[in-house]
């Protein structure tokens, strides 16, 4: 086997399995990050304490995600949100930091905040310079943007997760959701 097509295989293993864990769904309180993204990107972003970090699956690659989020119930927003350890600021501890793509009047530290992770936008990596982190960053928002306006990934915004009793377990969820693919997809001939 060729080195090449060795890559390409191990690439798309890798690939489906993250896949397979996406949708992600998760929520927790916001805690106090760094305080970087507001005052040093003028990117404000919503972090979640340990145990959600921890909560995340194993197949998940450290990277930029794109999806849906919102905050106490609230009106649901574009996101973006990094998982990793930020190699740029040489963090030591794993973390998620949420972008809503929205002008919030406040700080909501302490609110509940929940997300719907639905695809990879880049693996982490680190810059040389603050202007380099803040230009992927704001590549990220526009990719995120694009990607969301897509019919299969517009229909997330209004799951049945952002209302208050949708506090479901991520697999209940996952599982509800691939019924609803089941069914989308079943045509009148299917299995006939």
């Amino acid at each position: 086997m060729k080195i090449t097509t060795f890559i390409r295989t191990v690439g798309r293993s890798i690939h489906t399995a993250m896949f397979a864990k996406l949708p992600h769904f998760a929520e927790g309180e916001v805690v106090k990050g760094f305080g970087r993204g507001s005052r040093e990107l003028g990117i404000p972003t919503a972090n979640y304490p340990e145990d959600v970090v921890e909560g995340l699956p194993q197949e998940l690659p450290l990277g930029v995600y794109y999806g849906w989020g919102n905050v106490d119930d609230g009106e649901v927003y574009k996101m973006v949100l990094s998982v990793g350890w930020n190699l740029y600021y040489k963090n030591t501890k794993k973390s998620m930091e949420t972008y809503l793509m929205h002008t919030f009047s406040e700080d909501f530290y302490g609110s509940k905040l929940k997300v719907i992770m639905l695809g990879y936008i880049r693996p982490m990596e680190d810059f040389s310079s603050l202007d380099d982190l803040i230009r992927a960053i704001e590549n990220d928002i526009y990719v995120a943007k694009e990607r969301l306006d897509k019919p299969e990934n517009l229909k997330f915004k209004t799951n049945n997760f952002f209302t208050k009793s949708g506090g479901q377990k991520n697999g209940e969820i996952i599982a509800e959701h691939q019924g609803q693919l089941i069914e989308e997809n079943s045509g009148p001939n299917e299995g006939h």
